[in-house]
């Protein structure tokens, strides 16, 4: 049964949520997203919500874009479900993210705001 699917029917699991949001290397993005983390634990506290800002952000001028980009690809690959936050279509790493995550069918939803109101919601 996919994610999706156990997530639609309420049912109690444990999922590992990887948190897209725009960057750049932007102190004030990294904010925001520990913003919507905290929600998110505070509404979902059996999940695990992981940030590849938080992972890699600290590497950003450290190691060439596409390096960076496949670290990121790497830890979304180990999530079962994505949420996409902010600015999105205006970030070239949002778009891939997506576009990975649609060629290796990992469900994701784009939030409409810091909680997300899809089928991670319920809503």
């Amino acid at each position: 049964m996919l994610v999706r699917e156990i997530i639609q029917k309420g049912w109690v699991v444990k999922i590992n949520v990887y948190i897209s949001h725009k960057f750049g290397g932007k102190e004030e993005n990294k904010l925001e997203v520990e913003r919507i983390i905290r929600q998110l634990v505070e509404k979902y506290p059996r999940n695990t919500f992981v940030s590849p800002i938080h992972c890699f952000g600290y590497m950003y001028d450290f190691v060439d874009y596409e390096s960076g980009m496949q670290m990121c690809l790497d830890l979304l690959d180990a999530c079962d479900y994505m949420i996409v936050y902010g600015d999105w279509e205006n970030s070239k790493g949002c778009k891939r993210e997506i576009r990975y995550a649609e060629d290796n069918q990992i469900p994701y939803e784009i939030a409409k705001d810091r909680i997300g109101k899809g089928c991670f919601s319920g809503n």
